[in-house]
This record gives C-alpha cells, sequence and structure tokens, in this order.
C-alpha cells in the first residue's frame, strides 16, 4: 500500500539520512523487525540496548511511509477521550491507558535527550479548543476526568480561552504534557544506534511468505532470501490490515500542508501546538523554522489515488480555516502531502500476540497516538521477549 503521497515535507526537508542495503543472501536473527518506521526504530533501539540480536525489513526505503508523514504532535490525549473511554473499556482500564500514554511523554523526552544528534523535540503546551456551547461541555467533563486520576489538564472558559491563547471561541483544555519532534530523524537516529550496537537493518526487502520450523519462523524474501528467527515482531502499521482478518482498524487519510516561514505567529506561541474538538478537526504546530505545520480534514481511505486527488481540495479547506482563527497572520503554502492512518474502536494500539499469526508478535501503533503508543510498545515488546508477559497485555490485546 502507498501510505504517502509523493511529497511529505520531512523526506523534502532531511533527505536519505541513511541508506542500507536489500538482503541477498540467508540469515538468522534472534529477533526480526518488520517495519521500518517510527514504531520499528523505538522497538529496534529498546530492544538492541537489551541485548538482544535484532535485524529489521522493510519493503520500502527506512522510514519513507507514515512516518515521513507525521506532523508529530506527541500528545497524551487519546483519539478517544478518557470519559468515552471509561464507557468503552471501563474506568480502570481507561485510567491505565492514559496513565500510559501521559508518561510515554517523559519517555520520549528521555529517548530523546539520550541522542547525539537533534531529532528537533521539544516540550509544547497542548491546547484542545471547543468553538461551540456543546464541545465545551464536553471539555469540562474531561477536565474533571483527567484531573480525577491524577492527570494534567486545565480548563480555560471563554473569555480565558480568548486571553491566553487568542482564540475566539467557547473554550479549551490545556496541557504541559505535550511536544514535537521531527520524527523522520528520530527513526533514522534509534535505527542507526541500533545498528552501532550490532543490529542489521535491510530496506526494498519484501516478505512474502513465512512458515514455522519448530520454535522458529523462517522467512521468505520476494527474491527468495530466507530469514530464519527466533522471534519476529510485526510492527508494519496500517498495512498489517491485509495479514489480519479480524477487525482491528479503519483506514482514513489525513491532508497536511506546511507554510513558508512566517515573521509574526502572534498571539499564537511557537510553545503550543493546536488540535480541535470536532470530527474531523484540524490540529497544528509552528515548526523550529517558523514555518506552519498544519492537517485535518481526514476522511475515509479507498485508494491513493483518489487521496492524492483531493488534496489540493483538502488543502484550499485547511487554509481557510487557519485563516479564520488566524486572521491576522500572513503565510503561504509551500508543501503539502497525504497520508493513510487508521483508527481503532476503543482509540488504543494492538500489541502482543494474534491466533491469525502464529509465534509472531505485533506492535500496531494506530492513530493520533502512534509515535506515544510505540513508546509504550518497546517497552511491552522488552517485557514480553524476556518475561513472555507484560502487566498491561490485556489492555492492548487482540480480540479485546
Amino acid at each position: 500500500m502507498k501510505l504517502t503521497s509523493d511529497f511529505p515535507f520531512w523526506l523534502l526537508k532531511n533527505g536519505m539520512m541513511h541508506t542500507y542495503p536489500s538482503l541477498t543472501h540467508d540469515i538468522h536473527c534472534e529477533v526480526l523487525i518488520v517495519g521500518g518506521g517510527i514504531t520499528g526504530a523505538i522497538l529496534m533501539d529498546h530492544l538492541s540496548s537489551a541485548g538482544l540480536d535484532v535485524t529489521m525489513v522493510d519493503r520500502r526505503d527506512i522510514c519513507s511511509g507514515s512516518t515521513s508523514a507525521s506532523t508529530a504532535l506527541l500528545q497524551y490525549e487519546i483519539d478517544v477521550s478518557l470519559t468515552d473511554m471509561k464507557a468503552l473499556i471501563g474506568e480502570q482500564r481507561a485510567a491505565r491507558a492514559y496513565e500510559l500514554s501521559h508518561q510515554s511523554i517523559d519517555r520520549l523526552e528521555q529517548i530523546a535527550n539520550s541522542l547525539d544528534v537533534d531529532v528537533g523535540f521539544a516540550r509544547r503546551t497542548s491546547v484542545y479548543f471547543a468553538d461551540n456551547r456543546a464541545s465545551a461541555l464536553k471539555l469540562a467533563h474531561e477536565a474533571r476526568a483527567r484531573k480525577s486520576i491524577g492527570l494534567d489538564a486545565v480548563y480555560h472558559d471563554k473569555t480565558s480561552t480568548r486571553e491566553r491563547f487568542g482564540l475566539d471561541g467557547e473554550a479549551a483544555l490545556s496541557s504541559q504534557q505535550a511536544a514535537s519532534c521531527d520524527p523522520y530523524r528520530l527513526s533514522h537516529a534509534l535505527i542507526h544506534r541500533s545498528v552501532q550496537r550490532g543490529s542489521r537493518v535491510f530496506d526494498r526487502t519484501e516478505i512474502v511468505s513465512r512458515k514455522n520450523i519448530g520454535s522458529e519462523t523462517e522467512l521468505l524474501t520476494r527474491e527468495k532470501v530466507k530469514i530464519q528467527a527466533k522471534h519476529v515482531v510485526y510492527a508494519n502499521g496500517y498495512e498489517s490490515k491485509t495479514m489480519i482478518r479480524e477487525p482491528i482498524v479503519n483506514l482514513d487519510n489525513t491532508y497536511a500542508l506546511v507554510s513558508e516561514p512566517i515573521l509574526d505567529t502572534a498571539p499564537w506561541s511557537k510553545d503550543w501546538i493546536f488540535w480541535e474538538a470536532k470530527e474531523p478537526y484540524l490540529y497544528l504546530r509552528i515548526t523550529d523554522d517558523n514555518r506552519l505545520l498544519v492537517g485535518g480534514e481526514d476522511d475515509e481511505f479507498h485508494s491513493p489515488s483518489r487521496r492524492d486527488k483531493s488534496i489540493p481540495k483538502k488543502v484550499a479547506i485547511i487554509e481557510k480555516k487557519v485563516c479564520a482563527l488566524f486572521p491576522k497572520w500572513k503565510w503561504k503554502t509551500d508543501y503539502c502531502w497525504a497520508g493513510t492512518f487508521g483508527k481503532t474502536k476503543d482509540g488504543l494500539a494492538y500489541i502482543g500476540r494474534t491466533d491469525e499469526i502464529p509465534n509472531a508478535w505485533m506492535a500496531l501503533c494506530f492513530g493520533g497516538n502512534g509515535i506515544t503508543f510505540s513508546a509504550i510498545a518497546a517497552t511491552m515488546m522488552v517485557e514480553f521477549l524476556q518475561h513472555g508477559d507484560s502487566p498491561d497485555a490485556d489492555l492492548f490485546a487482540f480480540g479485546r
């Protein structure tokens, strides 16, 4: 599946940071990760740091799938609100999901700070904006629910929203537990560090079949090369839908643009990230070089060609919405693109085993929280492979 249009911003900005060969000979490894995006990168870093022999393969160039199209707004808020999630999966499980997501922001900061290259990680204030009374009421309920389990949440009424953030609406919910990064640089840096530990990476290497050989798995590439692995971890995100019959995810498109550098974004601060309390919602932030990075207008995925044809129309709508929110800004779109992502029924990732693919582990980090879920998945995968289980396995299990 073609997960992005031809010109995602991070790939254009950074170019090919590291290149890797395709696999041309049979190999054996302890852990094989299938998928070379942000999820695979964080998994590889954790597993190699734990002393495991790790190999990664991807059918494309490394990090050229959905990672290159991510806007990388790192928030602990999940696509399903805490109040709604309580109704779906129960109060204790919902609270645990939000606590893990909250903790993952700190974990991502630790990961970024441990690298010897700048991956653009910066702490931000998340601003969740409501432009109507019904949404404002929901934000008030959500603020109380989050505070009740000790999470960072500040409710702003109409007056406070205008005075604090310069937004004309009904309410906002803010949090200091948010961040942003360059997901492409972060992924490449983590993979490169893993290679320095002895891990191996092969891109343009497509897996076409697999079979179990005793306690191990043999995978065959399109070029008839064999990989034998003790553990196989699939971190191939949205493409996993073709492998699993269980209806775990619905695929959607999202559309994004980045502007030329803006001289003045007042009253909006570079330290804030914005998203709307509506569907589909607009989300935006200011990049380190003062560009507006904004996305939204999500719709149902049908095909890459149909998605890409929609880019001009969708971008025009996004531009109009931004101008309505921030009428004093003077800006011009520099690049625009589209990507495919997915949503699950409860907003959570799928991490663990599925009966449909024996002897394999899955780390499928769907939705707007893909990067934060990836940090959770990496911790859990070390627990799975070293101890056989994780205390949070049921929360992200298949068949739930």
